[in-house]
């Protein structure tokens, strides 16, 4: 197989959709951390925001750099996206059930990248011979 599946291309612009809707994510965080007025708990209210755009980025980061290795393909690469698949569809519910509904599309996006991730055609293509480089 030479070209990738139509699953694994899907599962690959997912990764990039939730990698800059994270990012978006943790700018907000990290503004919101700025502008915050302190007060009795300010720095803990702070440190919060800041720890959660944190958080954000690095999941954002992560799932970039996992849809920029697709290409290359690996069974290393696979299971990283069902990792962040795990990853944002589990926080995603959580949230869901304790800030918002709104929270379950990305509990939805992350259980799609799952199941995109974990299908037959994608595992077998990420678990094709490669050619050495020379």
């Amino acid at each position: 197989m030479t070209r990738m599946p139509v699953t694994a291309r899907y599962a690959r612009a997912l990764l990039v959709a939730l990698g800059l809707s994270g990012v978006a994510g943790s700018i907000r965080l990290a503004a919101a951390a700025a502008v915050f007025e302190s007060g009795a708990l300010g720095g803990l209210v702070v440190g919060m925001l800041l720890l959660a755009a944190t958080g954000c980025a690095t999941l954002a980061v992560t799932s970039l750099v996992i849809s920029a290795r697709f290409a290359e393909g690996g069974g290393a690469v696979r299971r990283g996206a069902v990792v962040v698949g795990w990853l944002i569809a589990l926080g995603s519910l959580a949230a869901a059930l304790t800030q918002h509904v709104a929270w379950s599309a990305g509990a939805a996006a992350g259980a799609l990248l799952v199941a995109l991730s974990s299908g037959t055609a994608t595992r077998e293509w990420f678990g094709r011979a490669r050619l050495a480089n020379a």
